[in-house]
């Protein structure tokens, strides 16, 4: 009975995260998300009480993975020195959990960056702008020994941030295998980071 139970619900999970992944939170239904699930519409209310909460349930994990993925590189970008060969390692923890993500996993982390308004996570996107925008600050300090960071370069780090982002969701919308999306974060980081040291010239 258990084994059945957890059958559903991954069943319910799958269409849900297809139904988001297409229409966004606003838009999809639990009578669609249930319809998909080929189960019916009360019955997916056993398992769920409303939309927020199952989308909360899929979307919950890869923020909180990705929260901290991004808070951990900028504690190890401002403690660590960024000069030549290092600029770089400091994000390879992003690209490889990145590259590690299973299809579900992808497609809740799109979701949660572009489809996830009218909830609690609408403002994730812009939370990774902020804390990769913090990052590449710290590069510019570190690589242009400055303490202070001029309000002309901050705001061209919130645009390059904001790029870098799109790009990263690109590349994952894309996604063929690992070792091609590895090869493109690796370049589109190393792209941004060359872009953020020439500022200091």
């Amino acid at each position: 009975m258990q084994t059945l139970k957890d059958e559903v619900k991954n069943n319910i999970i799958a269409a849900a995260v297809k139904e988001f992944y297409l229409y966004g939170y606003e838009k999809a239904s639990m009578r669609d998300i249930a319809k998909s699930a080929g189960i019916s519409v009360s019955n997916t209310y056993n398992y769920y009480r409303n939309k927020e909460q199952l989308f909360s349930d899929i979307i919950e994990p890869v923020f909180q993975q990705v929260k901290t993925i991004f808070k951990q590189s900028l504690l190890q970008s401002s403690s660590q020195d960024l000069k030549g060969d290092n600029i770089l390692a400091f994000t390879r923890k992003i690209t490889g959990t990145l590259i590690q993500m299973d299809v579900r996993q992808r497609q809740s982390l799109i979701i949660l960056a572009e489809k996830s308004a009218g909830t609690r996570y609408e403002k994730t996107r812009q939370e990774m702008v902020t804390l990769l925008r913090m990052q590449f600050a710290e590069v510019l300090r570190q690589t242009g020994n400055t303490s202070q960071i001029e309000e002309k370069q901050g705001y061209i780090l919130t645009i390059i941030a904001e790029n870098y982002i799109d790009g990263l969701l690109k590349i994952l919308k894309d996604y063929r295998s690992p070792e091609w999306a590895e090869e493109n974060l690796k370049t589109l980081i190393k792209y941004h980071l060359n872009g953020i040291s020439g500022l200091t010239a």
